[in-house]
């Protein structure tokens, strides 16, 4: 094979370096995430029925690198801003939460040309949490029956279920055929003639064979 052509190989590597690069994805996982996000209430505590958490969260932009053991993919951090609202029946807490969610993006391929998406999500040891309680009781509540812990938990159950949801899954499985078809008259007028004019070719310059 001539060497100025490119092996399947790495055009598949090019591929995925320049069209699906980190930018592109972290954006599109932002856009399919959206800005805020609510939950609960869920059952927290001993068999879920000690308390009851309710949870307004608002995302930041997503950031991260690709994968360093050469997989094609990236491991990506989620920041998410959390109010945490506990209500103990007779009592009731609220949380501010800082969060960091570590995510592993993974891509493989089907046919025909068909990308997969898949996401690990965290488990709670993973998950980086920063709390601050917005009252004296709260933090006493806080350091006393292990609210840190029990929050974690929470969060990696909401984002188990949100990576379930059909505009998620969705979002996972890109078939590039339907793509490119639907694109193509665009992607035609940018190397195909569009008019009469595009076939005319350009007048020689004879300027060169001018005698002075």
């Amino acid at each position: 094979m001539d060497d100025t052509f490119a092996g399947f190989e790495h055009f598949g590597a090019d591929f995925m370096r320049l069209i699906l690069h980190k930018e592109r994805v972290f954006s599109s996982i932002d856009r399919v995430l959206g800005d805020t996000f609510s939950l609960g209430p869920i059952g927290a505590g001993p068999g879920r029925k000690l308390a009851r958490i309710t949870a307004q969260g608002t995302f930041d932009k997503t950031y991260g690198d690709a994968l360093p053991d050469g997989r094609p993919g990236y491991r990506l951090i989620l920041p998410v801003s959390v109010t945490f609202d506990l209500d103990l029946q007779v009592d009731h807490a609220r949380f501010l939460a800082d969060v960091s969610l570590p995510l592993e993006l993974t891509m493989a391929l089907e046919d025909p040309l068909t990308i997969i998406w898949a996401i690990r999500p965290p488990v709670e040891e993973e998950v980086t949490l920063t709390l601050q309680a917005d009252s004296r009781r709260s933090a006493l509540l806080q350091k006393v029956a292990g609210i840190d812990a029990e929050l974690r938990r929470f969060i990696v159950r909401f984002v188990g279920r949100e990576l379930e949801k059909p505009h998620v899954r969705k979002a996972m499985r890109i078939e590039l055929i339907p793509l490119i078809d639907n694109a193509w008259p665009e992607i035609a007028s940018q190397f195909l003639p569009n008019s009469d004019a595009d076939r005319q070719s350009p007048p020689p310059d004879l300027s060169a064979d001018t005698q002075p």
